[in-house]
Protein backbone atom coordinates (compact mmCIF):
# COMPACT_ATOMS: atom_id res chain seq x y z
CA UNK A 1 0.00 0.00 0.00
CA UNK A 2 1.58 3.46 -1.26
CA UNK A 3 2.63 5.81 1.88
CA UNK A 4 0.48 8.98 2.38
CA UNK A 5 3.02 10.99 1.94
CA UNK A 6 3.80 9.04 -1.80
CA UNK A 7 0.06 9.30 -2.34
CA UNK A 8 -0.35 13.01 -1.27
CA UNK A 9 2.91 13.38 -3.65
CA UNK A 10 1.60 11.84 -6.95
CA UNK A 11 -1.86 13.79 -6.67
CA UNK A 12 -0.53 16.88 -6.61
CA UNK A 13 3.30 17.40 -6.60
CA UNK A 14 3.40 14.94 -10.46
CA UNK A 15 5.72 16.81 -13.11
CA UNK A 16 3.86 18.70 -15.64
CA UNK A 17 4.33 20.64 -18.46
CA UNK A 18 4.92 24.37 -17.70
CA UNK A 19 3.00 25.46 -20.55
CA UNK A 20 -0.37 24.28 -19.08
CA UNK A 21 0.20 26.69 -16.49
CA UNK A 22 1.22 29.37 -19.93
CA UNK A 23 -2.01 28.65 -21.64
CA UNK A 24 -3.97 28.62 -18.64
CA UNK A 25 -2.56 31.94 -17.71
CA UNK A 26 -3.31 33.51 -21.19
CA UNK A 27 -6.77 32.21 -21.12
CA UNK A 28 -7.57 33.34 -17.89
CA UNK A 29 -6.14 36.72 -18.60
CA UNK A 30 -8.22 37.04 -21.89
CA UNK A 31 -11.27 36.05 -20.64
CA UNK A 32 -10.50 38.61 -17.84
CA UNK A 33 -10.19 41.66 -19.73
CA UNK A 34 -13.30 40.27 -21.50
CA UNK A 35 -15.17 40.89 -18.10
CA UNK A 36 -13.22 44.49 -17.33
CA UNK A 37 -14.75 45.56 -21.04
CA UNK A 38 -18.22 44.09 -19.97
CA UNK A 39 -18.72 46.41 -16.85
CA UNK A 40 -16.32 49.59 -18.39
CA UNK A 41 -20.10 51.04 -19.31
CA UNK A 42 -21.51 50.47 -15.51
CA UNK A 43 -18.55 51.65 -13.26
CA UNK A 44 -19.84 54.48 -12.36
CA UNK A 45 -23.13 53.71 -11.42
CA UNK A 46 -21.62 50.74 -9.48
CA UNK A 47 -18.70 51.72 -7.48
CA UNK A 48 -18.83 55.37 -7.25
CA UNK A 49 -20.06 57.11 -3.57
CA UNK A 50 -22.72 58.81 -5.34
CA UNK A 51 -23.84 56.15 -7.61
CA UNK A 52 -26.67 53.56 -7.35
CA UNK A 53 -25.31 51.50 -4.50
CA UNK A 54 -24.64 52.77 -0.89
CA UNK A 55 -21.25 51.99 0.60
CA UNK A 56 -22.92 50.99 3.43
CA UNK A 57 -25.44 48.62 2.20
CA UNK A 58 -22.21 47.08 -0.11
CA UNK A 59 -20.27 46.46 2.62
CA UNK A 60 -22.95 45.12 5.09
CA UNK A 61 -24.57 42.78 2.27
CA UNK A 62 -21.64 40.17 2.58
CA UNK A 63 -20.92 37.80 4.91
CA UNK A 64 -17.71 38.50 7.53
CA UNK A 65 -15.00 41.46 6.83
CA UNK A 66 -15.82 43.44 3.33
CA UNK A 67 -12.51 44.19 1.60
CA UNK A 68 -12.62 46.58 -1.68
CA UNK A 69 -10.42 49.51 -2.89
CA UNK A 70 -13.73 50.67 -4.21
CA UNK A 71 -14.88 51.73 -1.02
CA UNK A 72 -11.72 53.75 -0.26
CA UNK A 73 -11.38 55.42 -4.02
CA UNK A 74 -15.02 55.91 -5.01
CA UNK A 75 -14.63 58.96 -7.18
CA UNK A 76 -15.33 58.98 -11.12
CA UNK A 77 -11.69 59.33 -11.64
CA UNK A 78 -9.97 56.59 -9.40
CA UNK A 79 -12.84 54.10 -9.99
CA UNK A 80 -12.05 54.67 -13.74
CA UNK A 81 -8.23 54.52 -13.43
CA UNK A 82 -8.50 51.55 -11.21
CA UNK A 83 -10.39 49.73 -14.38
CA UNK A 84 -7.36 50.92 -16.71
CA UNK A 85 -4.71 49.36 -14.52
CA UNK A 86 -6.89 46.00 -14.18
CA UNK A 87 -6.61 45.89 -17.97
CA UNK A 88 -3.30 46.94 -17.91
CA UNK A 89 -2.67 44.48 -15.71
CA UNK A 90 -4.84 41.17 -17.08
CA UNK A 91 -2.29 42.34 -20.48
CA UNK A 92 1.01 42.07 -18.91
CA UNK A 93 -0.04 38.26 -17.30
CA UNK A 94 -1.13 37.25 -20.53
CA UNK A 95 2.58 38.28 -21.96
CA UNK A 96 3.90 36.48 -18.93
CA UNK A 97 5.49 40.16 -17.57
CA UNK A 98 5.70 40.10 -13.98
CA UNK A 99 2.98 37.46 -13.77
CA UNK A 100 2.43 37.48 -10.15
CA UNK A 101 2.25 40.79 -9.09
CA UNK A 102 -0.14 41.20 -12.31
CA UNK A 103 -1.94 37.94 -11.08
CA UNK A 104 -2.30 39.85 -7.84
CA UNK A 105 -4.13 43.02 -9.07
CA UNK A 106 -6.19 41.13 -10.92
CA UNK A 107 -7.28 39.35 -7.53
CA UNK A 108 -7.49 42.49 -5.64
CA UNK A 109 -9.88 44.00 -8.45
CA UNK A 110 -12.43 41.18 -9.01
CA UNK A 111 -12.81 41.18 -5.16
CA UNK A 112 -12.89 44.79 -4.74
CA UNK A 113 -15.92 44.94 -7.75
CA UNK A 114 -17.74 42.39 -5.97
CA UNK A 115 -17.38 43.31 -2.58
CA UNK A 116 -18.42 46.59 -3.55
CA UNK A 117 -21.04 46.21 -6.26
CA UNK A 118 -22.67 42.68 -4.67
CA UNK A 119 -25.80 43.67 -6.51
CA UNK A 120 -24.05 43.17 -9.88
CA UNK A 121 -22.01 39.98 -9.13
CA UNK A 122 -23.04 37.66 -12.00
CA UNK A 123 -22.05 33.55 -11.80
CA UNK A 124 -18.80 33.95 -13.55
CA UNK A 125 -17.71 36.72 -11.28
CA UNK A 126 -17.06 33.83 -8.42
CA UNK A 127 -15.33 31.70 -11.05
CA UNK A 128 -13.02 33.97 -11.82
CA UNK A 129 -12.38 34.96 -8.34
CA UNK A 130 -11.65 31.09 -7.30
CA UNK A 131 -9.46 31.28 -10.40
CA UNK A 132 -7.45 33.69 -9.89
CA UNK A 133 -6.90 33.27 -5.80
CA UNK A 134 -5.53 28.94 -7.42
CA UNK A 135 -3.47 30.31 -10.44
CA UNK A 136 -1.88 33.38 -7.74
CA UNK A 137 -0.40 30.29 -5.71
CA UNK A 138 0.62 28.05 -8.36
CA UNK A 139 3.24 27.73 -11.27
CA UNK A 140 1.99 30.32 -14.33
CA UNK A 141 4.74 29.61 -16.76
CA UNK A 142 5.73 32.98 -17.48
CA UNK A 143 8.83 32.22 -19.68
CA UNK A 144 6.01 31.30 -22.51
CA UNK A 145 4.29 34.41 -24.40
CA UNK A 146 1.25 34.16 -27.03
CA UNK A 147 4.12 35.13 -29.24
CA UNK A 148 5.93 31.67 -28.87
CA UNK A 149 3.80 29.90 -27.35
CA UNK A 150 0.71 29.99 -30.09
CA UNK A 151 2.26 31.31 -32.83
CA UNK A 152 6.23 29.52 -32.16
CA UNK A 153 8.04 32.50 -33.28
CA UNK A 154 10.96 34.12 -31.89
CA UNK A 155 13.51 32.22 -29.50
CA UNK A 156 11.18 29.59 -28.15
CA UNK A 157 12.15 28.87 -24.17
CA UNK A 158 12.75 25.41 -22.52
CA UNK A 159 10.30 23.34 -21.40
CA UNK A 160 9.63 22.78 -17.63
CA UNK A 161 8.20 20.65 -15.60
CA UNK A 162 6.08 21.55 -12.64
CA UNK A 163 4.21 20.39 -9.85
CA UNK A 164 0.33 20.22 -11.03
CA UNK A 165 -1.63 21.21 -7.65
CA UNK A 166 -2.68 24.34 -9.17
CA UNK A 167 -4.29 22.22 -12.64
CA UNK A 168 -5.74 19.76 -9.94
CA UNK A 169 -7.30 22.60 -7.76
CA UNK A 170 -8.83 23.65 -10.98
CA UNK A 171 -10.11 20.58 -12.06
CA UNK A 172 -12.01 20.04 -8.53
CA UNK A 173 -13.31 23.46 -8.53
CA UNK A 174 -15.10 22.26 -12.14
CA UNK A 175 -16.46 19.65 -10.23
CA UNK A 176 -17.77 21.32 -7.59
CA UNK A 177 -19.50 23.96 -10.25
CA UNK A 178 -21.13 21.27 -12.07
CA UNK A 179 -22.41 19.14 -8.91
CA UNK A 180 -23.59 21.47 -6.52
CA UNK A 181 -25.27 23.35 -10.01
CA UNK A 182 -27.14 19.93 -10.00
CA UNK A 183 -27.92 19.53 -6.30
CA UNK A 184 -29.12 23.11 -6.22
CA UNK A 185 -31.32 22.72 -9.49
CA UNK A 186 -33.16 19.36 -8.30
CA UNK A 187 -34.51 20.87 -5.34
CA UNK A 188 -36.38 23.14 -7.55
CA UNK A 189 -39.63 22.41 -8.68
CA UNK A 190 -39.42 23.67 -12.15
CA UNK A 191 -36.45 21.05 -12.80
CA UNK A 192 -38.46 18.78 -10.69
CA UNK A 193 -41.61 18.75 -13.14
CA UNK A 194 -39.16 19.14 -16.23
CA UNK A 195 -40.96 22.62 -16.92
CA UNK A 196 -37.57 24.98 -16.53
CA UNK A 197 -36.65 24.96 -20.20
CA UNK A 198 -40.41 26.21 -21.01
CA UNK A 199 -40.60 29.28 -18.39
CA UNK A 200 -36.88 29.82 -19.49
CA UNK A 201 -37.53 30.62 -23.16
CA UNK A 202 -41.11 32.32 -22.44
CA UNK A 203 -39.29 34.56 -20.51
CA UNK A 204 -36.96 37.48 -20.62
CA UNK A 205 -34.10 36.07 -20.35
CA UNK A 206 -34.22 33.79 -23.38
CA UNK A 207 -33.26 35.04 -26.73
CA UNK A 208 -35.65 33.84 -28.80
CA UNK A 209 -39.27 34.13 -26.73
CA UNK A 210 -42.67 33.89 -28.23
CA UNK A 211 -45.72 31.58 -28.57
CA UNK A 212 -43.80 28.56 -30.42
CA UNK A 213 -42.39 27.58 -27.31
CA UNK A 214 -45.70 25.91 -26.08
CA UNK A 215 -45.81 23.42 -28.89
CA UNK A 216 -42.50 22.49 -28.10
CA UNK A 217 -42.74 22.08 -24.66
CA UNK A 218 -42.44 18.21 -24.35
CA UNK A 219 -38.99 18.84 -26.54
CA UNK A 220 -38.37 21.25 -23.80
CA UNK A 221 -39.23 18.67 -20.83
CA UNK A 222 -36.33 16.49 -22.61
CA UNK A 223 -34.06 19.60 -22.71
CA UNK A 224 -34.52 19.71 -18.77
CA UNK A 225 -33.40 16.82 -17.60
CA UNK A 226 -31.04 16.46 -20.85
CA UNK A 227 -29.49 19.50 -18.77
CA UNK A 228 -28.87 17.92 -15.48
CA UNK A 229 -27.35 14.66 -17.00
CA UNK A 230 -24.88 16.62 -19.11
CA UNK A 231 -23.66 19.14 -15.91
CA UNK A 232 -23.43 15.54 -14.17
CA UNK A 233 -21.47 14.24 -17.22
CA UNK A 234 -18.93 16.81 -18.15
CA UNK A 235 -16.35 16.71 -15.26
CA UNK A 236 -16.37 13.00 -15.38
CA UNK A 237 -15.87 13.07 -18.88
CA UNK A 238 -13.17 15.34 -18.67
CA UNK A 239 -11.49 13.93 -15.86
CA UNK A 240 -10.93 9.97 -17.48
CA UNK A 241 -8.20 10.75 -20.47
CA UNK A 242 -9.62 8.30 -22.81
CA UNK A 243 -13.30 9.91 -22.88
CA UNK A 244 -12.04 13.25 -22.51
CA UNK A 245 -12.72 14.59 -26.26
CA UNK A 246 -16.11 13.67 -25.71
CA UNK A 247 -15.80 15.48 -22.64
CA UNK A 248 -14.97 18.52 -24.41
CA UNK A 249 -17.00 18.34 -27.45
CA UNK A 250 -19.93 18.18 -24.71
CA UNK A 251 -18.94 20.61 -23.07
CA UNK A 252 -18.03 23.13 -25.56
CA UNK A 253 -21.87 22.08 -27.44
CA UNK A 254 -23.66 22.76 -24.07
CA UNK A 255 -22.00 26.64 -23.45
CA UNK A 256 -22.66 27.17 -26.95
CA UNK A 257 -26.22 26.20 -26.60
CA UNK A 258 -26.31 28.05 -23.48
CA UNK A 259 -24.64 31.67 -25.22
CA UNK A 260 -26.93 30.97 -28.09
CA UNK A 261 -30.19 30.38 -26.09
CA UNK A 262 -29.75 33.01 -23.06
CA UNK A 263 -29.62 36.77 -23.26
CA UNK A 264 -25.97 37.71 -20.75
CA UNK A 265 -24.80 34.63 -20.51
CA UNK A 266 -22.07 34.29 -23.71
CA UNK A 267 -19.28 35.69 -20.70
CA UNK A 268 -19.83 32.46 -18.43
CA UNK A 269 -19.84 30.54 -21.42
CA UNK A 270 -16.58 31.08 -22.22
CA UNK A 271 -15.38 31.53 -18.74
CA UNK A 272 -16.51 27.60 -18.35
CA UNK A 273 -14.97 26.87 -21.37
CA UNK A 274 -11.34 28.14 -20.38
CA UNK A 275 -11.48 25.79 -17.19
CA UNK A 276 -11.55 23.14 -19.75
CA UNK A 277 -8.05 23.80 -20.64
CA UNK A 278 -6.96 22.63 -16.96
CA UNK A 279 -7.55 19.27 -18.23
CA UNK A 280 -5.74 18.65 -21.57
CA UNK A 281 -2.28 18.86 -22.62
CA UNK A 282 -2.09 19.52 -26.12
CA UNK A 283 1.63 18.99 -26.13
CA UNK A 284 1.47 15.13 -24.89
CA UNK A 285 2.33 12.64 -27.43
CA UNK A 286 0.74 10.08 -28.81
CA UNK A 287 0.82 6.90 -27.00
CA UNK A 288 2.53 4.63 -29.83
CA UNK A 289 4.89 8.01 -30.79
CA UNK A 290 5.67 8.08 -27.46
CA UNK A 291 6.91 4.35 -27.10
CA UNK A 292 8.54 4.38 -30.26
CA UNK A 293 10.65 7.27 -28.44
CA UNK A 294 11.34 5.04 -25.47
CA UNK A 295 12.49 2.52 -27.94
CA UNK A 296 14.83 3.84 -30.07
CA UNK A 297 17.74 4.26 -27.39
CA UNK A 298 17.41 0.28 -27.04
CA UNK A 299 17.28 -0.29 -30.48
CA UNK A 300 20.73 1.87 -30.91
CA UNK A 301 22.29 0.28 -28.23
CA UNK A 302 21.68 -3.52 -29.53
Amino acid sequence: MMAPVELCSMIWLRPVDSRRYALLRMAFAAVTLLHIVHLWPYRIALLCNDGMIDPLVASGSSPGFSISVFAIVATPFAVTLGFLVAASATILLAWGKLARPMMAIVFVFLLSVMQRAPISASGWDYILINLSFILLFSPLGNTWTPWNLLLKKGTLPEAQSVPRYGLILIQLQVFVIYWQTVLLKIDNYFWQTGDFMTYFMLSHHSRFPGSWVVNWQGLLDMMTYMTLLVELAIPVLLWIPRTRRIGLFLGIGFHLGIAVLGVNLGIFSIVMVSTFLAFINPWQQPREKAIQVNLQPQESCN
